[in-house]
């Protein structure tokens, strides 16, 4: 019932808008108008002042005309750097971009799916039950834009977050707590040729801090990353200041909290070693969720994909995404595979099939039990 060369237009359309986090009016004011033309009441909350963003969450609602408790479809409008002056095309089986910036298929993949999906119960009329289509802002900034969101005025329990690589047919039913760790290192200027012994270097403790984590691939279910580290001077001073940016993701939330110790002891140790200091700030990002396979979303899901002919399975994650912050906030909710590839990169790609099979999967979730 999907119809592809309006798919694969809206897709490359929605690429093809200015997006990057914070910087949504353009991609938001499009969406709007797209969905109040497919029959949508359209809210935008306040979360543009709170984000230090052009635009807020976005809330769609589509009033049922058939049985069936209230759905929920969610996506977020936002896009990683280098996601300005996108150009997409399609080459063979794929729609890519020029190679200069991300693609953006992350997350107009999703966009684009559900925007089909609506299009086809118009077209058809489908007796459909309401669906609500909440669009969230920086979502790449650690969920930011889902945490500013007023969950309260949502009505559906049962809720699918297209917002994943990886084949159709691939359900998120658990993904990591993750944090963020800011540290600030102290030592003491000097002159690096004169009188050296007389300084404590920033940096170094910094250096010898990091050499005595465990980072990236701790076990099945934790991993931790330093992101940068930073200090500004010249080779002629030793510098007192160091700044480190780091993270700690785990699926198992015992398991982070002994990382986030682990790291934190490392710093506080070197920092002693040297004779200097260290100040750190451990910011939480959001918690940690796991479904039942059994859950409502999880086995709808599951019917759906088996309905377009896909295989259904379950999986964990290591990505965070705004399901993390529904299911903490008691509205249940599966992350579902959009099919791109490469993602976060320069040489981001969505197979047109995958991208066919996801707008079917849409169709397949909202009619599910009915007779469409």
């Amino acid at each position: 019932m999907i119809k592809k060369e309006r798919l694969y237009s809206r897709f490359i359309e929605l690429c093809s808008i200015d997006s990057e986090s914070t910087r949504e009016r353009l991609m938001a004011d499009r969406l709007t108008e797209l969905l109040t033309e497919l029959g949508c009441t359209v809210m935008e909350d306040d979360a543009a002042e709170k984000v230090g963003g052009t635009a807020g969450n976005l809330v769609a609602r589509l009033a049922g005309t058939g049985p069936g408790d209230p759905l929920f479809f969610s996506c977020h409008i936002d896009r990683v750097v280098p996601g300005v002056g996108v150009r997409p095309r399609i080459e063979g089986a794929y729609i890519v971009s020029d190679g200069t910036t991300v693609l953006g298929a992350d997350d107009a993949a999703g966009l684009a799916a559900v925007l089909e999906g609506l299009s086809v119960l118009r077209e058809h009329a489908i007796p459909h039950p309401s669906i609500e289509i909440v669009l969230t802002v920086a979502e790449e900034l650690a969920l930011l834009g889902a945490s500013h969101l007023d969950t309260s005025h949502l009505i559906a329990r049962c809720g699918f977050v297209l917002d994943a690589g990886g084949p159709i047919g691939e359900i998120v039913i658990h993904a990591p707590e993750q944090v963020k760790i800011h540290a600030v290192f102290h030592g003491r200027s000097a002159h690096a040729g004169f009188a050296p012994e007389q300084g404590i270097s920033a940096i170094q403790i910094a250096a010898q801090a990091i050499s005595r984590m465990q980072l990236l691939r701790i076990d099945a279910e934790t991993t931790a990353n330093i992101g940068s580290i930073h200090a500004e001077g010249p080779t002629n001073i030793v510098a007192e200041r160091c700044g480190l940016k780091a993270e700690a993701r785990s699926l198992d939330p015992a398991k982070l909290r002994a990382q986030v110790v682990g790291m934190t002891e490392a710093m506080e140790s070197a920092a002693r070693d040297f004779g200097g200091s260290v100040e750190i700030q451990v910011e939480p990002c959001y918690r940690a969720y796991r479904l039942s396979e059994d859950a409502e979303p999880a086995q709808r899901a599951a019917r759906a994909a088996r309905k377009i002919g896909v295989p259904a399975r379950f999986k964990a994650t290591g990505g965070g995404s705004d399901a993390n912050v529904f299911n903490d906030r008691g509205f249940p909710a599966v992350v579902l595979s959009c099919g791109y590839e490469k993602v976060h990169t320069t040489e981001e790609r969505i197979p047109l099939e995958q991208l066919d099979l996801l707008a079917e999967w849409v169709v397949a979730l909202i009619t599910d039990g009915t007779a469409g």
